[in-house]
């Protein structure tokens, strides 16, 4: 895979449905971001950093990215969504993230970054 189509392609449906639910959030709600394969998952470059990463997995979707205490604040706020395992957030495809939640998570980890 060389590609961001190529990726979500190669996921199951219900897995790619989300992914690119939260693709189209993160680049809605970072309009001059543009998103990328890279370490083998899809990531987002923001003002010429990564400031998130997505992926598929067979029994999970994953936010990568975030310092345990920004992930283990998100996780307090949000159990019913979110679980951490070291820096990477876990969620479900079904149901849905918050539109409001995936924001939160992308402008958080940008004031995290300081940009």
């Amino acid at each position: 895979m060389e590609t961001v189509e190529e990726y979500l392609a190669a996921q199951p449906a219900v897995n790619r449905e989300a992914l690119e639910r939260v693709r189209r959030i993160i680049l809605k709600t970072l309009p001059e971001s543009t998103d990328a394969y890279s370490y083998a998952i899809i990531g987002f470059r923001f003002q010429e950093k990564f400031v998130i990463y997505i992926s598929g997995w067979k029994d999970h979707l994953s936010f990568h990215g975030f310092s345990v205490s920004l992930g283990n604040e998100m996780v307090a706020k949000y159990p019913e969504f979110l679980k951490l395992k070291g820096r990477t957030l876990h969620f479900q495809p079904k149901p849905e993230i918050p539109e409001s939640l995936v924001k939160e998570l992308v402008l958080a980890r940008v004031c995290e970054l300081n940009l």
